[in-house]
């Protein structure tokens, strides 16, 4: 979709083109190739969980939203997008906070 939109990814240590390909890999040589990628505090939290912690409405159309909208633009689907986007506004409307769903979680809901 990126491609179809001419939009160019951010620069990272691996090219985009081959992150499919890297994210099959067997887990040791993925840590060895995408480490400098994975360095995160595990305590970091983003924005939209906390909005969801607090209650408050999400960036999610500004977000995910605009990739659905995207790729509709060029005649693509972006399913695991569309499903992200339902998947916090129902969290929004539940008023629970995060569901903290894993992402294996929300492809197989």
């Amino acid at each position: 979709m990126t491609r179809a939109a001419g939009i160019e990814p951010t620069t990272s240590p691996l090219p985009a083109s081959w992150l499919p390909f890297v994210l099959r890999l067997p887990d040791s040589l993925f840590r060895t190739l995408a480490a400098p990628m994975l360095k995160i505090d595990p305590q970091a939290r983003s924005s939209m969980w906390e909005d969801l912690q607090l209650r408050r409405r999400t960036e999610i159309d500004h977000l995910q939203g605009a990739i659905v909208r995207l790729a509709a633009r060029h005649g693509l689907q972006a399913p695991m997008s569309q499903r992200i986007t339902a998947l916090v506004r129902s969290a929004e409307a539940a008023k629970r906070g995060s569901p903290e769903l894993r992402p294996s979680q929300i492809a197989s809901i």
